[in-house]
């Protein structure tokens, strides 16, 4: 490792694969069997949390009292040692004879921590995923043709400088590149994160959006598949989700606040988990977000992870695709590793709306209730007033079709909303949509009020 490559490392910050530590002290053993028992990786003595160099100790006294500490682990951990620029660098192997052991207990890597895990929880985890890693398969039959774009961007939202020269160095530290018998193989994290179209190698890899006319899957309004590289493809699906949510608009400060009935960043916080720790080798599913008038599912292949119960959900994190959350730590998709579920609990809380619930079997599923619909329903809106009987509803209305309920149900839940907003909740033209309109008004059923510009429906 020349000192190019060392800043370069140090530049991507701590991660997965990378700890930084000021000096040789008690958690050095933590740190050894956390990687250890994950996937490997690197300690670089002499370094602060903040990426400043600070210099460590060196010698032959220095190294034996590191090569102590991995001897004193249970089982021994292999390393290896090299001195650059006044850093010690620590390579730690992946261990053969998982789990490994330090003196204050097992550790295992979670992004760019090291959690502390139960015996029988790092035993069930590593006998299940230890050596079957899906993000981390090298792909043998790929021609390693990746866009320049893709990593360019990524570099820029990771804050990662970009090498006037090779990305090989950068890509092997991020887990995008194994090297094994002199020959550099990418990994499925890499086409997942820079090719333009992963599943060509990866069919699975997609994410379906469907909207529903409805509480159950019968009447389709709107469904798209997605198959763009990871990160783009998670963009896609938020914008399905804000296209078909409705939208209340609060006047703060002279401002007008535009906020979806469901918090924007709970829904980004499922879809991100859903891609992060799917369980890719399930070849014959994939993440799936589904829109029904009463609530929105937001589901992935794959259970809890083996290591983690349903009684400990949401207090530990474990990682089905490591390397995979690492990298969407580093663009910021994940704010904190092992916080998703308690930072949708709390936004749901503070937005007074009702509990997600949180489903697991073969599949994970998080559903969000469209509180605000369920609300205009209940106070007897356009669903009981068309069928006569609900109170507060308009009485004589005569029935109505599907579309009209459907843009009936739309202007309830949003009174400001205009034609061609409408036009696109329903994938109609816009001429469509003011027919549906121009209908419900000469039924008498609506009215607008206010000025053509910035008024709202009204519910006669």
């Amino acid at each position: 490792m020349t000192n190019l490559d060392l800043q370069q490392l140090i530049a991507q910050g701590e991660g997965y694969y990378i700890e930084f530590k000021k000096d040789l002290n008690t958690d050095f053993k933590k740190e050894l069997v956390a990687f250890a028992n994950a996937s490997g990786g690197t300690i670089l003595l002499g370094v602060d949390d903040n990426g400043k160099i600070v210099g460590s100790k060196s010698g032959n006294d220095f190294r034996s009292q590191i090569q102590q500490h991995a001897s004193e682990c249970d089982p021994a951990i292999d390393i290896t040692m090299h001195e650059v620029d006044q850093v010690m660098v620590v390579k730690v192997a992946e261990g053969m004879h998982k789990p490994y052991r330090s003196t204050n207990g097992f550790y295992l890597r979670v992004g760019p921590n090291s959690q502390k895990m139960a015996t029988d929880k790092i035993a069930e985890y590593v006998e299940r995923y230890g050596r079957v890693r899906f993000d981390e398969r090298i792909r043998k039959d790929f021609d390693g043709t990746i866009d320049n774009d893709l990593v360019d961007q990524f570099f820029n939202q990771a804050d990662i400088k970009k090498p006037l020269q090779s990305n090989t160095h950068i890509f092997q530290s991020l887990g995008l590149v194994k090297q094994i018998d002199g020959i550099n193989y990418f990994t499925n994290a890499s086409i997942l994160f820079f090719t333009t179209d992963p599943t060509y190698f990866l069919p699975q890899a997609k994410i379906t959006c469907v909207a529903y006319n409805g509480t159950e899957k019968v009447d389709i309004l709107d469904r798209k598949d997605f198959s763009l590289d990871l990160i783009s493809s998670i963009e896609a699906g938020l914008a399905f989700l804000r296209r078909h949510l409705n939208e209340a608009s609060n006047i703060k400060a002279l401002k007008r606040e535009d906020k979806l009935e469901i918090p924007f960043v709970a829904l980004r916080e499922a879809l991100v988990n859903a891609v992060a720790h799917r369980d890719y080798l399930v070849t014959g599913a994939r993440v799936l977000i589904e829109i029904f008038t009463d609530k929105v599912i937001i589901s992935n292949p794959g259970g809890l992870p083996a290591g983690l119960s349903e009684k400990d959900f949401g207090k530990y994190s474990l990682s089905r695709n490591p390397i995979i959350s690492d990298l969407l730590f580093r663009v910021g998709l994940i704010e904190k590793l092992g916080t998703g579920v308690n930072r949708i609990k709390a936004l749901l809380l503070e937005a007074h709306l009702p509990e997600a619930e949180f489903h697991f079997n073969d599949f994970f599923a998080v559903t969000f209730s469209r509180e605000m619909q369920t609300r205009t329903d209940k106070k007897g809106g356009a669903k009981g007033g068309a069928k006569g009987g609900a109170k507060g509803g308009a009485k004589n209305i005569p029935p109505l079709s599907e579309k009209l309920m459907a843009v009936l149900d739309i202007i309830k839940a949003n009174p400001p909303i205009s034609y061609r907003e409408v036009a696109e909740k329903l994938n109609i033209n816009d001429s469509a949509a003011q027919k549906h309109f121009d209908s419900l008004k000469n039924k008498g059923i609506i009215k607008h009020s206010g000025p053509s510009k910035g008024g709202y429906w009204e519910i006669v």
